[in-house]
């Protein structure tokens, strides 16, 4: 049989936290790319039409930017490294005449802010 033995507990209410302080705090450069994509269209309404099937695909979560010039639409697609070869079949096989550009390292000073 054991012995009963006295428990003291603290009120934690007592203790204040010292805020911390983020002055240390130094941001890694993003593991992500942009991967900028035209899509050509015989018109504007066609431009427009290849973005909204874009937008509704596996890959409009991928979508940073867009601009519509005329009939062609100038997209960024932000993504992983690790997603480059899924990103890459998923635009060939649902937009085969799009125009997918090099690849860019995201600026890492955007992210810090």
């Amino acid at each position: 049989m054991a012995l009963p033995q006295t428990l003291q507990v603290y009120d934690a209410g007592t203790h204040r936290a010292q805020p911390a302080s983020h002055h240390n705090v130094i941001p890694f450069p993003s593991p992500r790319v942009l991967l900028p994509v035209t899509l050509l269209g015989d018109s504007e309404r066609d431009a427009r039409a290849q973005l909204k099937s874009l937008l509704h695909s596996p890959l409009g979560v991928y979508v940073v930017s867009t601009e519509v010039v005329h009939d062609h639409v100038h997209l960024d697609l932000d993504i992983a490294p690790d997603d480059l070869d899924f990103t890459m079949h998923a635009l060939i096989t649902s937009l085969p005449y799009a125009m997918i550009g090099p690849l860019r390292r995201r600026n890492a000073s955007k992210e810090a802010r």
